[in-house]
């Protein structure tokens, strides 16, 4: 809306003493008068000689369809046709409800008093480095920078606001914004196998883009390690995968549910054992037992595509795949999850012996094995199974067992099921 043009379209303007009150009733009207409150931006620009202004109101297009009147049900809901105002009809109504999205808690502003110094303090020379962005000293580019990356949004009435994607991703300090003291990443490195006794705490409260690569060199500094000789020189490797720690803790900070705002995505390492935990179960269409190859639906999907963008995790569904695979290359047991009731945990377990696992554990290394082969189309056999569970030839009758309960269990099941014994593979259940 342009206020200060005639009825014959002649630029007269309007007094500068008149700006203030229009903005304020048209901007009582988007917040308190509409359901869902509408966000408005405005400028001015001189008209002419007569010291007079245009004042220009821009009112966003709503996610959320159909605006209506606050109090009202949806069909109360106005729409300009032929110069004329009326009420939708029912067609228009279903049009607009088909349209219609919820906004996503990524893009929500953060709106109070000290919501300017958050933006001030915002540090995005690392995105724009790993997304190629070139960075500038000149306040009103960086505005446009924040603002195209969803990492602020225009206010009228506050200017220039943080969004909870900029504070999880460039914020310094997540403490600085009510609210967000525990959406950091907290990792403990115990003594021996219980948490009786911690050795370390560290809490890592930064946006992400500052923090993610420091986390996961601290997480690998903290595992067991082992000897191993490279080009004829011992070296300290950690006896966990990087790609299996990196991509698990992706996967915790884009799937924690952020609107608990009373723990944390928590790093806990055991002689024996890293156990990573974040907030939040999983959604309700999915399952323990097929995030391998399943596509997943992320809770936080803005925040995963950023993730994404900036090159801290693969593409969309295969982190947990190339987690699972990596720890099949070192041959460590397979990644166990647990669904809990509130939080969602996965745990990396240490080398082991085939005759220290227990059964859960060995059917375990199957099924995965099995998930990660069908989705590489390969066929899993004993032979297959027996490399992966570090057997020797002669002791392919304990790996025809162990198949065999897999098979009762309902884990896997035979592919050619009319072959001989020998010629015999295998897909997962639900394949």
């Amino acid at each position: 809306m342009v206020f200060g043009i005639s009825r014959d379209g002649g630029r007269v303007g309007i007094e500068q003493s008149a700006v203030g009150e229009i903005i304020k009733r048209v901007g009582n009207i988007a917040r308190d008068g509409l359901e869902p409150a509408c966000i408005i931006d405005q400028k001015t620009e001189p008209s002419g000689d007569s010291g007079k202004v245009l004042l220009y109101i821009h009112i966003s297009e709503s996610a959320e369809k159909p605006v209506h009147l606050r109090g009202k049900g949806i069909e109360h809901a106005f729409i300009r046709s032929a110069g004329q105002t009326r009420k939708i009809d029912a067609s228009e109504l279903r049009g607009f409800l088909l349209r219609s999205r919820m906004y996503k808690l990524e893009e929500l502003p953060i709106n109070f008093s000290e919501s300017a110094k958050l933006v001030e303090g915002m540090d995005i020379a690392q995105v724009c480095r790993r997304l190629d962005f070139p960075l500038s000293d000149d306040p009103v580019r960086r505005q446009e920078i924040l603002v195209d990356l969803k990492l602020a949004a225009k206010s009228s009435a506050s200017g220039l606001l943080p969004t909870y994607l900029g504070i999880l991703i460039a914020g310094k300090s997540f403490a600085a914004a009510p609210g967000f003291e525990h959406y950091g990443v907290r990792v403990t490195k115990f003594l021996g196998t219980s948490r009786l006794s911690a050795q370390e705490d560290v809490f890592f409260e930064s946006g992400f883009s500052l923090i993610f690569d420091q986390l996961v060199q601290r997480v690998i500094s903290f595992v067991p390690h082992s000897e191993v000789i490279e080009k004829a020189t011992r070296v300290q490797v950690p006896i966990y995968p990087e790609v299996a720690l990196r991509e698990l803790l992706v996967n915790a900070v884009v799937h924690r549910d952020y609107g608990r705002t009373d723990s944390y995505v928590q790093v806990e390492i055991f002689d024996d054992r890293v156990e990573i935990t974040n907030p939040g179960s999983l959604l309700p269409d999915m399952r323990v037992d097929r995030l391998i190859d399943q596509q997943p639906r992320a809770r936080n999907e803005i925040l995963a595509a950023m993730m994404r963008k900036l090159g801290f995790c693969e593409e969309r569904g295969s982190g947990i795949d190339r987690a699972a695979d990596a720890l099949e290359v070192y041959g460590l047991p397979a990644v166990e999850f647990i669904n809990g009731v509130d939080s969602f945990k996965a745990i990396l377990h240490a080398p082991k012996s085939y005759a220290a696992m227990t059964l859960e554990e060995r059917l375990r290394m199957v099924y995965q094995h099995t998930c990660l082969h069908y989705v590489s189309q390969k066929k899993v056999t004993n032979t297959s199974l027996r490399s992966r569970l570090k057997l020797a030839d002669k002791q392919s009758q304990n790996v025809s067992l162990l198949i065999r309960e897999a098979i009762k269990k309902n884990l896997i099941k035979a592919a050619n099921p009319k072959a001989s014994p020998r010629y015999m593979y295998y897909v997962p259940y639900w394949a």
